[in-house]
């Protein structure tokens, strides 16, 4: 099928538009270098259709009533099938391509390796344009005969009489042939500008962004903005605990599994720390990696919360990041941003701080904000002081949101190399939530997993790409979610356990041997993997390591003080 471009000639996009007719083909290189897999593009080739109507009105606003639907074939090589020291299946490595846009994909192994994948489209907004975050109504503007919408979607076009055509511009992949709209009234006029359109810009490729709360957004990186001059330092403004408040930390040491790792920008986690809680910076940029601008410590207010009117005052009218997040297990284990790994791509870059404004909560009446993590930041520690090593054991918690999380590797969080680099199973011990290329629960996930290196594990000791029927999805707000590892005589155990941070109990989900020794290295990993895989995204409220595998009723001790804290009240 040949569906030819429109010859750009601009004219007035102003008025309500009804698709009469389209042809569209998708060919070349699909971007997923996002997805931190052992290729950067993949073969694509497919057609598409768009109904409905856009409309264009005088004041430079849009609004998008179109419908895209279609098929798209996607070719993967075998080497794409590399994931941070592991290979990951066809069946597996479809889901999380949905998140470029696609309403489903399924993959099949392919004759001489690597898959073949059928993908569906059916989306409303962003007429004719594959996107993770579809727009359908916003500004836009008509330089050089090319219609041009403030979230970067761009459309070579014509007017003619009644009849408006309009051909995507995209190179990867390109999209080829026309959407062409009948007039039905004019909205005011706003002239199209003269010059020539043509094929220029791209939509593929995997970034970060997300809206406030559920369903996590992907989209483009956010640009720098002029730094304030200044170095770093805490002024003290954030406040300090006002008498102590138990905290999940004080159950474990009662337990004898204390905490040596323990973070959190929303309250303190142990009635005996009473320092800051972390650290924020401004005058930066959205991809600092850590410099730039001046900071200032966070710290609590009375009953044990975060001071968010001591961070609003510091970052107002600027952009503000997480510089730094303190330690309150009493070890100084602070975290900072994660340097470049040995892993290609995003991973080999050093990591960005994450925004410290992105995402606010209420808590016990009172307003925190979460670390919302996008894809490309991450956090770490690789000195480690009084972390479990070789085969001491371990136990992790965490807190996040089960409305936003990425598809990729690796969102996790605890035991990993000080050397940032993968290594073999039993190298790490971290928790993973996601979705991601291995095992897997029941339903569509989210999960909470065990990263233990080379796999990332739901259950049992074999293949890591096993589905637990007894893990459910964490698909609530706030999803608190365990993994303990120890060694039984010369076996290597592990255990997953869930729950819902505002209510019920916890859900043992496996607890048996481990796939390898354990090998524990003491470095500290939050959003990223051991080797820096830092593809994936998520949204952290609070979290600590333990020296030891603690008890099931200590686990349900710190589950009831997470609930007794009130999130989302």
């Amino acid at each position: 099928m040949s569906c030819p471009d429109v010859s750009p000639c601009g004219g007035s996009a102003v008025g309500t538009w009804t698709v009469m007719s389209s042809c569209l083909r998708v060919t070349g290189s699909l971007n997923i270098a996002g997805f931190g897999l052992g290729c950067t593009s993949v073969s694509v080739t497919g057609s598409l259709q768009v109904s409905g109507s856009w409309t264009g009105n005088g004041d430079g606003t849009y609004a998008d009533n179109t419908t895209t639907s279609g098929t798209e074939q996607i070719t993967i090589p075998a080497a794409c099938l590399f994931v941070s020291g592991t290979t990951t299946t066809c069946d597996r490595i479809g889901g999380p391509l949905q998140a470029l846009g696609y309403t489903s994909i399924d993959c099949v192994d392919a004759a001489g390796g690597g898959c073949n994948c059928t993908a569906t489209v059916q989306q409303t907004g962003s007429a004719g344009l594959l996107s993770s975050d579809p727009q359908t109504s916003g500004n836009f503007t008509t330089p050089n005969n090319v219609v041009t919408t403030d979230s970067g979607a761009k459309y070579s076009y014509c007017v003619a009489g009644e009849k408006m055509t309009w051909t995507p511009q995209t190179t990867s992949p390109t999209t080829m042939g026309t959407i062409v709209f009948q007039g039905g009234g004019t909205i005011g006029g706003m002239g199209g500008a003269t010059g020539s359109g043509g094929h220029e810009g791209g939509t593929g490729g995997m970034g970060q962004g997300g809206g406030t709360g559920a369903g996590g957004r992907l989209g483009t990186g956010g640009g720098a903005m002029g730094g304030r001059s200044g170095t770093g330092g805490g002024n003290g403004a954030g406040g300090s605990t006002v008498g102590p408040v138990q905290g999940p930390c004080d159950i474990y040491a009662t337990g004898n599994t204390p905490c040596v790792a323990a973070y959190s920008t929303v309250r303190v986690l142990s009635s005996k720390y009473t320092g800051f809680l972390y650290q924020v910076r401004k005058g930066s940029s959205a991809t600092n990696t850590g410099s730039g601008g001046t900071t200032q410590d966070i710290g609590v207010i009375a009953g044990g919360f975060a001071d968010s009117a001591a961070q609003d005052a510091f970052c107002m009218g600027s952009v503000c990041t997480v510089s730094k997040l303190y330690d309150q297990s009493g070890k100084g284990n602070d975290l900072v941003v994660g340097k470049k790994g040995c892993y290609p791509g995003t991973a080999s870059e050093d990591d960005y701080e994450s925004s410290a404004t992105r995402r606010s909560l209420m808590i016990s009446g009172h307003k925190v904000y979460a670390l919302y993590m996008n894809a490309h930041e991450g956090y770490r520690n690789n000195t480690g002081a009084g972390m479990p090593t070789g085969t001491g054991a371990q136990g992790v918690y965490e807190i996040a949101d089960g409305k936003r999380v990425g598809p990729a590797c690796c969102w996790d969080f605890g035991n990993a190399s000080k050397e940032n680099c993968y290594g073999p199973t039993g190298s790490m011990n971290a928790i993973y939530f996601g979705t991601g290329y291995w095992g897997k629960g029941m339903g569509n996930g989210p999960w909470f997993l065990g990263d233990f290196e080379a796999g990332v594990w739901a259950t049992g000791s074999g293949p890591s790409n096993a589905v637990n029927n007894n893990l459910p999805s964490s698909t609530m707000d706030y999803a608190f979610g365990i993994l303990k590892t120890s060694t039984n005589g010369n076996t290597p155990q592990y255990a997953i356990r869930v729950g819902n941070a505002q209510s019920g109990n916890l859900t043992t989900a496996y607890d048996g041997q481990a796939p390898a020794t354990w090998q524990g290295k003491g470095g500290i990993i939050l959003g990223i993997g051991g080797d820096n895989s830092n593809s994936s995204f998520g949204t952290f409220f609070e979290g600590a390591v333990t020296a030891g595998r603690p008890s099931d009723a200590t686990d349900a001790a710190v589950l009831a003080n997470v609930q007794a804290a009130k999130y989302g009240q």
